[in-house]
């Protein structure tokens, strides 16, 4: 994918302000090898998300390659893994991509990540690592982070992830909250973690993005 990025970086392929269909049309005009992995992402039923919110999300994390940001990109809550191989295509193959899941302790919900994510070529072949395990216990680094997708709705687990993750952000970092508009619990964790402080920008798009000032 790095022959896109520089495509990209070239013809202008930033969508701010831009939502819903026409996100999605013009996403699969400007970067249809990315399109083609969001279609297959859906098609074989591994996300909840929408069309419209797997290309923004593909689209912020190629816009952070295009800006050159340091730092580690992450997946947390990742279900069966399609907002992750997502992810996982639109960085460059050098970029870090972690994966967090406590999986509820099931080692056949693991596996059967592992294979959706293998199948889509979003393993250590692009430099991907799923973590298995409580975040209490897994998300423990202090390394720099350009993004971060936050796919876990209940109050206590949001509230924790935030105060591991925001921190990390580096400067114009990502920290993208996917049930926010959906789960009172998750937005209710946001508000109170963020209400009062300073450094962060939150913007409403798919999905809300937390931006690092």
């Amino acid at each position: 994918m790095d022959r896109t990025h520089e495509r990209n970086r070239a013809s202008g392929g930033r969508l701010e302000n831009v939502s819903g269909s026409l996100l999605v049309r013009r996403f699969s005009v400007r970067q249809p090898e990315m399109y083609r992995v969001v279609e297959a992402v859906l098609a074989s039923r591994l996300t909840s998300i929408d069309k419209a919110a797997l290309c923004e999300l593909a689209q912020t994390a190629m816009d952070i390659e295009f800006d050159g940001l340091n730092g580690d990109f992450l997946q947390v809550g990742c279900g069966l893994g399609g907002a992750a191989i997502v992810i996982a295509h639109a960085k460059r193959r050098n970029r870090t991509l972690m994966v967090y899941d406590p999986f509820a302790g099931n080692p056949d919900a693991e596996m059967q990540t592992r294979r959706a994510l293998t199948t889509h070529n979003a393993d250590e072949r692009l430099n991907v690592q799923l973590v298995p395990g409580s975040y209490e216990e897994t998300l423990t680094s202090n390394e720099p982070l350009a993004l971060a997708h936050i796919d876990c709705g209940e109050y206590a687990p949001t509230y924790l992830l935030l105060e591991r993750l925001a921190p990390r952000l580096v400067p114009g970092g990502h920290l993208i909250i996917g049930d926010y508009r959906t789960k009172e619990e998750c937005r209710k964790a946001v508000d109170d973690y963020f209400r009062g402080r300073r450094g962060f920008k939150l913007v409403r798009q798919s999905r809300l993005h937390v931006i690092r000032s």
